[in-house]
């Protein structure tokens, strides 16, 4: 077992400080890894929107008809929530396969390991940005117009992407040694969908609206969707995620100062 010392720490501080400090890099890759997925494509990234789109219609009607909501109320909910579930979804996913695929730079160029995972999230929050357009127009068919909770949208935005970064950086770290956690992983949310209010509202869970209380991932959706919709996140949400957030990247720093070093080897 690698030992802690205060060089780990001071090495995984100053690989935190010069990734962050290359956040032109980590912008130039993601936009060159959206060009290079859509690259001879005719239509590009509107494949992606418009098959986002017909799913978020497809899921709004269908929880309408199953659980009695009006279409108005279900279709603006459904939309806003799915678009957060994809980012999350996709940025864990994406990162705990992250040093993996990424294995080819590792092994030959000494660079800070959080550029990738910077770069892995700014391409996210693109594609996130880009899906955003399929909520513009249902949020404009169904006059959604947010009050002044939008207000606090970009600080949820950024305690959730604090969220997904530490997580993403643990599953990026544990899968370079055990290559069976991103199969493990896209399990976990395939249950998680269910457990998570998307398609249907907490209110409508009764006695068993614990199911949703105790799942951290109701409460990160919220801080983003809720400001959309033009209510406002309870306190309980804030503390929530900031406790997430904060208790989070304390473990994760630690567990990254000791394992940092490592992650080259176990490619």
């Amino acid at each position: 077992m690698l030992a802690l010392n205060s060089r780990h720490v001071d090495l995984a501080v100053d690989d935190l400080r010069t990734g962050i400090g290359s956040w032109r890099l980590c912008n130039f890759l993601a936009w060159q890894d959206i060009k290079q997925r859509y690259r001879r494509s005719t239509l590009g990234p509107l494949w992606m929107t418009l098959t986002f789109g017909i799913q978020i219609f497809t899921m709004g009607f269908l929880s309408a008809f199953l659980f009695g909501a009006e279409l108005s109320k279900a279709l603006p909910y459904v939309c806003s929530g799915m678009i957060v579930w994809s980012l999350i979804t996709q940025s864990i996913n994406d990162g705990a396969t992250l040093f993996v695929t990424s294995s080819r730079f590792l092994t030959q160029v000494k660079c800070p390991l959080t550029v990738f995972l910077l770069q892995m999230l700014w391409r996210n929050l693109i594609i996130a940005a880009h899906n955003a357009t399929v909520y513009i127009i249902v949020a404009a068919i169904f006059v959604v117009i947010p009050g002044s909770s939008i207000l606090l949208w970009p600080f949820g935005l950024f305690l959730v992407v604090a969220c997904l970064a530490w997580i993403a950086l643990v599953a990026a770290i544990v899968s370079a040694r055990y290559r069976d956690v991103p199969v493990l992983i896209n399990s976990i949310f395939m249950i998680l969908f269910w457990l998570t209010p998307l398609i249907y509202f907490p209110e409508q869970l009764g006695r068993k609206r614990f199911i949703a209380d105790y799942n951290p991932l109701t409460h990160m959706i919220a801080l983003v969707r809720d400001p959309l919709l033009g209510t406002t996140p309870t306190l309980n949400d804030w503390l929530v995620v900031l406790a997430i957030a904060a208790i989070g990247w304390i473990a994760t720093f630690l567990f990254f100062a000791r394992f940092r070093a490592r992650v080259v080897y176990w490619l």
